[in-house]
């Protein structure tokens, strides 16, 4: 039986040691190529990549899904990884202190069949933990997402970067109605954020999330009483692959996260 829990807090604790070492290099912000998911890669993003998945090949019959090598193993694996080593490599570049390493593992060829996740910020060492059906949890005590149930009381993660005209106008009823709007530059950190009560919604309309950027916090955020669907209400769900792209609604709660549907119509 793998122990899930401790691979990927190791594999997290290498890329710790990945980031830190590296944080004020030069070097670690050259770029060295195109990754899988199409976006610049970093040597920090490459360095941290290989550094978890020399610890995640252990568990044997697995599968890994990575922003940088794309799909790394057998698609009949009973396991799949899904690996962003560095989500937030953008404020890692400019010294921007909010970025994370993130994992999930499914069982199963879908997000929905997600059984355990983690997330881990770089920055503070806080480590995110949930298996689904036994709640959440923050450096190994038990979170829960906000009672908030009203948008006006709301603090509100939108990421609405290069988004489209049309998804801006959409979400300006919302930008209107809640009491804070912010965004951090790391989603599934957000997502941990959401779990823990800090922020009470987390709102992507771009349909640009990858399920690597969304797996890990979305369990963590569940597990923790949130809600979350896609920009309609439907189930939250993809295949295991870097071409899905999804968006997302999130809130603490399903109340709140019926208010935040109608809102944005």
């Amino acid at each position: 039986m793998v122990d899930w829990e401790g691979l990927l807090k190791e594999a997290s604790e290498r890329v710790q040691t990945v980031a830190s070492r590296h944080s004020d290099s030069e070097d670690q912000l050259r770029v060295v190529g195109v990754g899988a998911s199409g976006d610049k890669t970093l040597v920090v993003d490459r360095d941290a990549e290989s550094a978890a998945m020399e610890i995640l090949l252990q568990a044997g019959d697995v599968r890994i899904v990575s922003e940088e090598r794309g799909e790394v193993g057998s698609r009949r694996s009973r396991w799949t990884v899904l690996l962003d080593p560095i989500d937030g490599s953008a404020n890692f570049e400019r010294a921007i202190p909010f970025y994370c390493t993130s994992l999930a593992v499914t069982e199963g060829g879908r997000l929905s069949k997600t059984k355990h996740a983690l997330v881990r910020n770089l920055v503070s060492g806080d480590v995110y933990y949930a298996e689904v059906g036994a709640g959440a949890e923050k450096n190994g005590k038990k979170i829960t997402s906000s009672a908030v149930t009203e948008l006006q009381d709301s603090v509100a993660a939108i990421d609405f970067s290069r988004a489209p005209r049309g998804v801006v106008e959409r979400l300006v009823p919302l930008v209107v109605s809640v009491k804070r709007q912010l965004h951090f530059g790391a989603n599934a950190l957000e997502l941990c954020l959401l779990a823990e009560g800090k922020v009470d919604l987390f709102v992507d309309l771009r349909g640009r999330m990858r399920v690597t950027d969304l797996a890990g916090g979305r369990v963590i955020a569940e597990e923790a009483g949130a809600t979350l669907t896609t920009g309609r209400g439907r189930e939250l769900d993809a295949a295991l692959n870097l071409e899905e792209r999804l968006d997302v609604l999130a809130a603490a709660n399903a109340g709140l996260h019926a208010r935040l549907l109608a809102r944005l119509g």
